[in-house]
């Protein structure tokens, strides 16, 4: 028997089963938080997509999509606006009405804070960013 077969089977003997278990579960347990948090995050996300098009319906600006940025207290909506409209004029626009849509989102939402909006021009034929 070699030195390092001799050393891994005097190591496994040493481990306690329990706690190899316990560790097992508790990754598992993480693991499976990580995907609840990213589904939930994916729910606001979508949530916020349609409360802005709501929001934003009679203006000629569509959210194709909404994504986090650095967690659920920062969004970023991804617009598309119309040939016929300036890109520049539709985000100034945004901007100054960021927080009424603030304000409009945290009522669609069941959330404690309302998360801050960030408005990105989407590339043209973009269907979404989500």
């Amino acid at each position: 028997m070699s030195k390092r077969i001799h050393e891994r089977d005097v190591a496994s003997e040493l481990i306690d089963s329990e706690f190899v278990r316990a560790l097992e579960e508790t990754e598992h347990r993480q693991k499976t938080r990580g995907r609840r948090m990213e589904q939930k995050t994916h729910q606001l996300c979508r949530q916020v997509q349609r409360a802005l098009n709501l929001a934003l319906a009679a203006d000629d600006v569509f959210v194709v999509g909404v994504s986090a940025a650095g967690g659920c207290g920062r969004l970023i909506a991804h617009v598309v606006v119309p040939g016929s409209r300036s890109v520049s004029v539709a985000l100034e626009d945004l901007h100054d009405r960021t927080p009424r849509l603030r304000a409009i989102v945290a009522g669609y939402i069941s959330r404690k804070r309302a998360p801050e909006l960030i408005f990105v021009v989407a590339p043209p034929g973009s269907d979404a960013h989500d």
